[in-house]
């Protein structure tokens, strides 16, 4: 999964109270913060929680109101916000360095595979025990308006209980370019093609990767050199699909065709499944989609990203993270900009991978900075502050009363928004976050789940790399295989 730091526009215009105690947060009355020890706060002495994290600076503001609107809710609490340089990666290398020095956060910004590394120096609360509470817990009409599937990644570890929860999630979605492909005839190239009429958006959203690799992607690139031109190469470089992340096609391509990928034993270990003939033969066929010119992955073309060619005017289809949908949209080139599901394996399972951060808490054995950590949370994501987040972050909301609350509604309003603007394509990102909640889906995380989701990506980019030779395939396969037993310990 590519992980860059993601500093997104503000995507409508939104003031909302962040101030006050709400039901959710505390059942009684704040009283007055002058009087810190009484009894309807659930901290009772002075305590201090840190949160690290790489959200950008454009949303940190949010933050730091999430911080002093909880401060009046449990004013005994002073949470240190640290903002870290680099990627993910780094920050959770930090964290594990640091577990030898006592000097780790309560909160951390971190992506499952992080998470089960921490787990593995028995460093995670399990939250089951804090969600359940009946005093500062979640109710049960609470739980049940978070996203179903990102609370199940939270619990998809080695370890029974649930070690992380939801915040900046996103996932990946297909940009495309409205000027071009609606009301595009290619009747005349091959009358299959949406029964033979124009192309449209329910069309596009609903592709199949056998429709687009058999179809529609012949049939564009014929119509761009015998009709009309409407790819520009970009430094010598094209294609019809630019895929941004190796490691999510080919873990996504196991979910869909339903091949085995990874598990957890009944020990709590990790098993490497992939190596199978039936995904060696897949990347056998996914060859000539590369050779055809119809696909290019960043692993194919010096790690560099798909926006940069769509923006260019260099594929027609940019398929990456929703949360990076800024990048897909360039001031200098303007165009509309479609956004549609991920093609699917026709007749398979249906299946877009879920992307983004999650938070879990740190162990540092002291139950009010643990408690703290999950009364911070809850209050980070109750209704209002999680909608704020959502309207203004980029990423997806959490919580599904977000998306029918007037102003989510009112602010991914399309037709309000300017032609050619990147309000329009946000707000479209933001419209297509509600219609794939059934697609969603995680890979169990364990010790040394990270370094195999590493290997599949060089091993899918080795696969299509036409420099290679398709008669290397088992043998790319299995070095990965070996790899990543290392990595779980087999």
């Amino acid at each position: 999964m590519k992980k860059r730091k993601l500093v997104l526009a503000v995507l409508a215009t939104l003031t909302i109270g962040l101030t006050g105690c709400t039901p959710s947060d505390n059942p009684d009355t704040p009283v007055d913060p002058d009087d810190p020890v009484v009894e309807n706060y659930f901290i009772q002495e002075p305590t201090t929680i840190t949160l690290w994290s790489t959200i950008g600076d454009n949303n940190q503001p949010y933050i730091e109101q999430y911080i002093e609107s909880f401060k009046e809710i449990e004013p005994n609490v002073t949470i240190e916000n640290v903002q870290q340089s680099g990627s993910y990666d780094d920050l959770a290398k930090m964290v594990v360095t640091g577990f030898a020095a006592n000097n780790y956060p309560d909160l951390i910004q971190a992506y499952p595979d992080a998470v089960s590394d921490f787990l593995s120096y028995d460093k995670v609360v399990n939250l089951d025990s804090y969600i359940d509470n009946e005093d500062y817990g979640w109710t049960a009409d609470e739980k049940a308006d978070y996203v179903q599937a990102y609370l199940d990644e939270g619990a998809n570890y080695s370890i029974e209980g649930t070690y992380s929860m939801p915040f900046s999630k996103s996932t990946e979605c297909m940009f495309y370019n409205e000027d071009i492909l609606l009301g595009l005839d290619l009747s005349g190239i091959d009358p299959e093609i949406n029964n033979g009429n124009r192309l449209n958006a329910d069309y596009l959203n609903n592709l199949t990767w056998e429709e687009l690799f058999g179809h529609l992607a012949p049939a564009l690139e014929r119509y761009n050199s015998e009709v009309k031109q409407i790819i520009t190469p970009r430094d010598g470089v094209s294609s019809i699909v630019y895929y941004d992340s190796d490691d999510n096609l080919f873990i996504t391509l196991t979910q869909q065709y339903e091949y085995p990928y990874t598990a957890i034993d009944e020990n709590g270990v990790g098993e490497v499944l992939f190596n199978t003939p039936e995904m060696q033969d897949l990347m056998l066929e996914w060859r000539d989609y590369v050779a055809d010119g119809y696909l290019l992955t960043s692993g194919l073309n010096n790690s560099e990203y798909g926006s940069n060619y769509f923006t260019a005017g260099a594929t027609l289809f940019s398929i990456g993270s929703s949360a990076g949908v800024k990048y897909q949209f360039s001031a200098e080139n303007p165009m509309n900009i479609g956004v549609s599901r991920l093609p699917q394996h026709e007749g398979g399972n249906k299946a877009i991978i879920q992307q983004g951060p999650s938070l879990a808490v740190l162990d540092h054995d002291d139950e009010n900075r643990a408690l703290a950590s999950w009364l911070f949370y809850k209050h980070m994501t109750n209704e209002e502050n999680s909608l704020t987040w959502a309207l203004n972050s980029g990423y997806t909301p959490i919580r599904e009363s977000n998306y029918s609350d007037p102003a989510y509604i009112e602010a991914n309003d399309i037709e309000s928004k300017p032609e050619r603007s990147l309000e329009r394509v946000m707000a479209a990102t933001s419209l297509y976050y509600g219609t794939i909640s059934d697609y969603l889906y995680t890979t169990p995380a364990f010790k040394g789940s990270g370094e195999i989701r590493q290997q599949v990506g060089g091993l899918l980019t080795n696969c299509l790399l036409p420099t290679n030779s398709a008669d290397q395939i088992p043998d790319f396969f299995q070095e990965a295989e070996n790899l990543s037993k290392i990595a779980v310990g087999e």
